[in-house]
């Protein structure tokens, strides 16, 4: 981890991103930071202490069992925000969280700034916004006896604001699924029209 001192660049990224929008309190001390890839940017013994806003780059996430094998919750993600958990909930086992490529995120220390993000009504529903995404992402498309067609449909009519896959990597780390299964699932939906290709690697749902 390398923290960025460019007040300039810092700046940049923050309006590119949007990421004063999610707040209402000024004057947090947010900050630019890269990760290698490879690199943890969180374990059990070492938690997640930032809220980061990813703006370049993408990570996995995933646990550990007992006999060292690995249970993967999501992989892939690009453009997100990875801390809005343990701001809600301290005291959490923490999971890995591992750069699977170089990293350029805009970092804000959760606890030295926890008193003014929990008045911070604007971050609040941020949080809950994010918080009920992940709920609503699992419920729809977290159950083994749906078909990788039938989450598909769900995730991009249902999850994805503008309703279109952006590559397969985007649909195996959000359907927990191999490459060949996803494939045989876009070309099946696309056969019926239910998916429509607008570029490469890249489908839309129709009938929306």
């Amino acid at each position: 981890m390398e923290y960025i001192r460019d007040k300039t660049a810092l700046e940049r990224a923050l309006e590119t991103a949007g990421i004063p929008a999610y707040f209402e309190t000024e004057g947090l001390n947010f900050r630019l930071v890269s990760f290698e890839k490879g690199e943890l940017l969180s374990s059990p013994v070492r938690p997640l202490r930032d809220l980061l806003f990813v703006l370049e780059g993408t990570v996995q996430v995933y646990l550990l069992r007992e006999d060292g094998s690995s249970i993967l919750i999501s992989r892939g993600l690009g453009q997100t925000v990875l801390g809005t958990v343990e701001f809600a909930r301290r005291g959490l086992p923490a999971l890995f969280t591992e750069a699977t490529s170089d990293l350029l995120c805009v970092a804000l220390p959760l606890e030295e700034n926890r008193a003014a993000l929990e008045a911070d009504r604007v971050f609040l529903r941020f949080v809950l916004a994010r918080l009920t995404d992940m709920v609503l992402s699992y419920t729809l498309i977290g159950q083994p006896q749906q078909t990788v067609e039938e989450k598909l449909m769900v995730f991009l009519r249902y999850i994805k604001p503008d309703h279109t896959l952006h590559g397969m990597a985007e649909g195996m780390a959000q359907l927990h699924c191999s490459r060949r299964q996803l494939q045989r699932a876009v070309r099946g939906l696309c056969g019926r029209g239910k998916l429509e290709r607008s570029g490469r690697g890249i489908y839309v749902a129709k009938g929306k």
